[in-house]
């Protein structure tokens, strides 16, 4: 079944229209049914009016696309599937989306530490890998070493890209940098 508008094609078939007139003072400036006994071919565009006067009353769209909504409706009908329960912990989930968004947006889970993360963090067997001749271990002075170097190559491109970074959010990230 087609959306069909004034002037189409009555393809569906229809015998009843819903119209309204533009003079305030007639009481077709409610909307009113007009039901045809055998259904037109057109959708009527314009009827004389039904209430009287020398004016046309214009057709006006009946019903929009069919779709689902929750609640009671103003014809009586109503949604066995909804309860007030079912919205309130609707809107409920919602607010609680928009909280969870704004975090995001703000980057306070990953300046904590606490975001979500789509990778696993993976932690080798390094003993098992040193037995099979893969990896060898550094001493500690080495491995200080190395660790004292990354730290300080981290804080000179922090610091140089500091001035080339203006939002606010970008500038509290410098030099923090977690798995999530």
């Amino acid at each position: 079944m087609a959306m069909e508008f004034a002037g189409d094609e009555n393809t569906n078939e229809k015998t009843r229209f819903r119209f309204w007139c533009e003079d305030g003072d007639c009481e077709g400036n409610k909307y009113f049914y007009l039901v045809w006994a055998d259904p037109p071919k057109l959708v009527p565009e314009t009827v004389s009016c039904p209430y009287g006067g020398e004016h046309d009353s214009e057709w006006v769209v009946d019903k929009v696309a069919n779709m689902h909504v929750r609640g009671n409706f103003d014809d009586g009908s109503h949604n066995p599937h909804y309860t007030t329960q079912l919205a309130s912990d609707e809107h409920k989930w919602m607010e609680l989306q928009i909280e969870e968004a704004q975090k995001a947006v703000d980057g306070d889970d990953q300046l904590k530490g606490t975001a979500a993360s789509p990778y696993s963090k993976l932690v080798p067997n390094y003993e098992e890998m040193e037995k099979k001749g893969a990896v060898s271990r550094d001493d500690t002075a080495t491995s200080e070493q190395k660790r004292r170097i990354r730290d300080e190559r981290a804080k000179l491109v922090a610091e140089d890209a500091s001035d080339k970074i203006d939002r606010e959010i970008e500038q509290r990230h410098i030099g923090n940098r977690h798995d999530g």
